[in-house]
């Protein structure tokens, strides 16, 4: 999460290709631990972070914006169809 906190304070748009590797890493990082996801089911995931206060105050905690952020990012990704 620290790479995505960073994107944000640098600017980094939500979309932009580093961005979104990000991301790809993360999902990739999960598939070979035994737990694969597609990027709509990480954007359903970051959906419920948001709704969640439990998740969304840890990640607002990390970073102000961090939970919108990812999950702008997330859907981003999700809608590319990667």
């Amino acid at each position: 999460m620290a790479e995505m906190a960073r994107s944000l304070r640098d600017g980094l748009k939500y979309d932009d290709k580093s961005v979104q590797q990000h991301i790809v890493r993360h999902l990739q990082f999960l598939e070979k631990h035994g737990h694969p996801a597609s990027g709509s089911d990480f954007a359903l995931q970051t959906r419920f972070f948001l709704e969640d206060d439990f998740h969304r105050n840890m990640l607002e905690g990390q970073q102000t914006g961090l939970a919108y952020y990812l999950n702008a990012a997330a859907e981003a990704l999700a809608k590319s169809g990667e």
